[in-house]
């Protein structure tokens, strides 16, 4: 692997880390369903990509630690389902506008990920599957900031636990199919 990929994956996977951790401690004093979600795609990107610079070391990574992340997957999204049915039902409201200053501030971090990923496109071997964590989390920095225009114009809550138990329940999926995928895998060897 190139230097260049090198570096790149490392600026992805330290600008996804940072965002993911800056995210989640918003999201808390925020009381913000969404943003929490938002934080575990995050999270996740870091995680891939940090596994694809660890590859390029000449590391293997075994079949297992792909099940695992996806179990880890599965875990922190059922986390946010829970956190957004215990605020549905003991109630709460979130902060629209850190909502809304959090998903620009994530929006643009996705877009500078993505940035690197273009200019480093016929270098970065690994880009499709770090490509295919960028689309839809940037679509969810967008529902994040929809869900605190919706939250500000109704004065409830409903709409950042819908859009955060429903990115969490997405995570979930892929966090399953993550964890198939590496059952096949290991199951083929």
């Amino acid at each position: 692997m190139a230097e260049h990929e090198r570096v790149a994956l490392a600026i992805i996977a330290l600008i996804t880390g940072m965002m993911g951790f800056i995210v989640s401690m918003i999201a808390v004093p925020a009381a913000s369903t969404a943003l929490a979600a938002d934080a575990l795609t995050f999270v996740q990107h870091s995680v891939s990509a940090g596994f694809a610079l660890r590859t390029s070391t000449g590391f293997q990574r075994p079949r297992w630690t792909v099940q695992l992340q996806g179990i880890v997957m599965m875990l922190l999204g059922g986390l946010v389902c829970v956190i957004a049915m215990r605020r549905l039902l003991i109630g709460s409201f979130p902060d629209y506008r850190a909502m809304v200053v959090m998903g620009i501030v994530a929006l643009f971090a996705h877009f500078t990920v993505c940035a690197i990923m273009l200019h480093s496109r016929g270098q970065l071997t690994s880009a499709l599957s770090l490509w295919r964590f960028t689309r839809p989390d940037a679509v969810g920095n967008i529902a994040v900031i929809a869900a605190a225009f919706m939250v500000a114009a109704l004065g409830s809550n409903v709409p950042d636990l819908v859009i955060g138990a429903g990115m969490a329940g997405l995570f979930v999926l892929a966090g399953w199919r993550i964890a198939m995928t590496g059952r096949a895998d290991a199951g083929a060897r």
